[in-house]
């Protein structure tokens, strides 16, 4: 018999060492120094003649949506260990979990897949997408000659958190699906094992300085014959263009890779033989839309209209009806209506459309919409567009 249930602060330990069976991985963490970053209440153990088989948890976040600011919960550790897959574990599991969220009024459900395959069943939808980039150093210049009037400075790691946070916030301002990096974390990257550790494959932290502020700084690590940018923040135009002519630059090097760049960074603009830019994408952030009705009145929408749209849910029955969506640039409404659907959607469907990541009308080629009413498509393009794609470059 199976019980589900939050686990008790002298179960910590073992649920963490169940979550890190469940990845492959040793319990080498300090449970003292994680243990206050979680709320407990807010944890699941899958509990079996008194073993954790299985568990998740969910953090209560901030997440960036077109125009605004939307609660989130951010949904982590989630793992059933191997003795107990392929056993219905993780359908009971998100089941509990989204029941839990539902009930305490919190609209949105966010998570990151360790495999993309599962979580499209529970009404997951890819929220944000990124590139991986890999460039030759003799097909790395720029289109146009770059004269910096900024520096490039060395950051010791013991300094990021106090110099970095800020530059990481203007960095992203406006930008969909963004969850600033929380103190403890910066604090946690500040005080990496990495950094006192001899030898090459040194992690290391790089600004761009321009009358006397950071506006932009690079986490780079080197494997030779690759520099590999792990994290490139950049405020202003200046900053962006120099610290990657840093990074393409650095000697005994042969190629920059990349991991985590927006799909719409300017890189492929900023060089003079785009065709060399290496260019692979995959999956970022999955959103599961808990509450329709209050999530669309959470973002703005770029064209002054009204839509009504019929959501369907198998996992959260109460989701699915059809809605009056009534969006502009100052906000909006929405509440169930009785009136014909305009568009048809399933959930997961509108979940990726929310933050940008694609259009209703990719999702209708795609067989994922149906249009009821001519026109209804590009009206919610229309009302949907971003200014900037949405990118989740932090893990939380």
């Amino acid at each position: 018999m199976q019980e589900l249930r939050p686990i008790n602060p002298d179960e910590f330990v073992r649920w963490m060492r169940t979550e890190s069976r469940a990845h492959g991985n040793r319990f080498n963490h300090d449970p003292d120094e994680l243990r206050p970053h979680f709320d407990l209440d807010r944890s699941i153990a899958v509990v079996e003649d008194g073993e954790i088989v299985g568990g998740s948890h969910s953090h209560l976040l901030e997440m960036s949506v077109p125009g605004g600011v939307a609660t989130v919960a951010g949904v982590s550790n989630v793992e059933v260990q191997p003795t107990h897959t392929r056993q219905g574990i993780m359908t009971r599991m998100m089941r509990y979990q989204i029941d839990g969220i539902h009930e305490r009024g919190e609209p949105l459900a966010a998570l990151f897949a360790t495999e993309s395959a599962i979580y499209g069943r529970f009404g997951y939808g890819v929220g944000s997408v990124h590139e991986w980039w890999t460039l030759e150093r003799h097909h790395n210049a720029y289109a146009r000659t770059h004269e910096s009037p900024g520096r490039i400075v060395f950051v010791d790691p013991s300094d990021i958190a106090e110099r970095l946070p800020d530059v990481f916030r203007r960095s992203t301002e406006g930008r969909p699906g963004v969850f600033q990096r929380a103190p403890h974390h910066w604090d946690r990257d500040s005080r990496d094992p990495i950094h006192s550790q001899g030898g090459p494959g040194g992690v290391f932290y790089a600004a761009y300085m321009q009358d006397g502020r950071i506006d932009g700084y690079v986490n780079y690590r080197t494997q030779r014959p690759a520099v590999i940018v792990n994290e490139l923040m950049a405020a202003t135009r200046e900053a962006s263009a120099a610290l990657w002519r840093f990074c393409f630059d650095l000697d005994l090097h042969e190629r920059t890779e990349a991991v985590r760049r927006p799909v719409d960074y300017p890189m492929p603009w900023m060089l003079a033989d785009p065709r060399r830019l290496q260019r692979s994408t995959r999956d970022g952030l999955w959103v599961r839309i808990v509450d329709v009705a209050a999530t669309l009145e959470l973002r703005q929408y770029m064209a002054n209209d009204r839509l009504t749209l019929r959501v369907e849910d198998d996992f959260c029955p109460w989701n699915s009806r059809c809605y009056e969506l009534d969006g502009s640039l100052e906000g909006a409404t929405c509440r169930p209506t009785a009136g014909s659907p305009d568009i048809t959607i399933a959930v997961a469907g509108l979940a990726s459309a929310y933050l940008g990541a694609t259009s209703f009308t990719t999702l209708s080629h795609a067989g994922l919409v149906d249009e009821h009413t001519p026109g209804a498509l590009l009206r919610a393009d229309r009302m949907f567009a971003v200014r900037l794609k949405p990118w989740t470059p932090y893990n939380f």
